[in-house]
């Protein structure tokens, strides 16, 4: 009779994901990883040819956990301010996960039209242009300016240079919105 895998790579990116939120993603080693599992090294390695691909699927379960955080806060009647609080809020709540999928190797790096041209980022500007009567390219630089002016509050409270309150947070992306419309 064939043994089964104890550890799956669903588990092994569940616990992974676990561990980052506690601990972070800076240093992560596979030793670290099976050592927070219970394992030694090998199911990681029969599961993975090499670290960069347990790198990538990690990335994958790391991006469910953000998007499910941020399901949970979308209101399409006001697309640009509630997926803008909730990115803000991911980084206050789960700095971690928000640190490596944001600012992090495991990141990447984007152009800026790159970042206008994902899927969401589509969604969310298409959705403005309903919400606000305004064009496409209206729409696209209040996105922009949105967008990199929260990621700078998410930063500071990723890595707590600043203490806000959910109030203060909402308050501060809400006028930000409102100044940047009043100027296009």
């Amino acid at each position: 009779m064939a043994r089964t895998t104890k550890f799956s790579k669903d588990i092994l990116l569940k616990k992974s994901v676990e561990y980052i939120k506690k601990y972070g993603y800076s240093n992560l080693t596979v030793r670290d990883i099976a050592k927070y599992i219970g394992c030694s090294t090998q199911p990681i390695f029969k599961n993975y040819d090499n670290f960069e691909l347990y790198k990538n699927d990690l990335k994958k379960y790391l991006r469910q956990d953000y998007e499910s955080f941020i399901n949970n806060y979308i209101d399409e009647n006001d697309y640009l301010y509630t997926i803008s609080y909730a990115y803000a809020l991911y980084a206050k709540k789960e700095p971690n996960v928000f640190l490596s999928l944001f600012m992090a190797d495991l990141a990447g790096s984007r152009t800026v039209d790159e970042v206008l041209n994902t899927d969401r980022n589509k969604i969310t500007i298409e959705a403005m242009v309903k919400q606000y009567n305004i064009s496409l390219e209206e729409a696209k630089k209040i996105y922009r300016d949105t967008r990199f002016y929260t990621h700078g509050i998410a930063t500071q409270l990723c890595i707590k240079s600043i203490k806000l309150t959910d109030k203060e947070l909402s308050d501060l992306i809400r006028n930000n919105i409102e100044m940047n419309k009043g100027g296009n």
